[in-house]
């Protein structure tokens, strides 16, 4: 039985895209973890401050400064998130 207070990688990944999407209004249900955020979705500088706030309330915590502007792709941004939910920063 898994752990209510670490949600599954595949839990984790869909809130992240449904947050991508709905924070940059992406129509497509397909959201690949290779899509680049800037030249495959269209997010600018604006739009990724506004996904790292909506993530940091989505999953109650914090994403640092320097992590955030390393995020590339959906998967690096699914990554950090399970990254810092294993370090009980997100949860």
């Amino acid at each position: 039985m898994t752990d209510p207070a670490f949600p599954s990688s595949a839990d984790v990944a869909a809130r992240v895209i449904a947050v991508i999407r709905d924070v940059l209004a992406l129509e497509s249900d397909d959201v690949p973890a290779t899509s680049r955020l800037r030249e495959d979705l269209g997010a600018d500088s604006v739009d990724a401050v506004m996904l790292v706030m909506a993530l940091e309330r989505e999953f109650n915590g914090k994403i640092s400064d320097e992590d955030a502007a390393r995020l590339t792709t959906v998967g690096e941004v699914v990554d950090q998130v399970r990254l810092r939910i294993g370090e009980q920063t997100l949860s």
